[in-house]
């Protein structure tokens, strides 16, 4: 049983949202790449996240 990381990013759908979340959606996966452990730095990443571009962001930790 390995965890993984369910994220949703709300996006209005058109295609200038699209392209906006696309990108914040990238650097959000870079910053958890860059990190050794996600599992124990995840709630400082997405609430850094969400202070620096102003997007909520719903996610939850499975097991698969």
């Amino acid at each position: 049983m390995k965890p993984v990381l369910i994220i949703n990013l709300d996006v209005k759908d058109n295609h200038e949202e699209a392209a906006i979340g696309g990108r914040l959606t990238l650097d959000l996966c870079q910053e958890i790449e860059e990190t050794e452990s996600w599992e124990d730095s995840i709630d400082e990443i997405i609430s850094g996240f969400e202070k620096q571009y102003g997007r909520k962001i719903i996610y939850i930790i499975s097991f698969y």
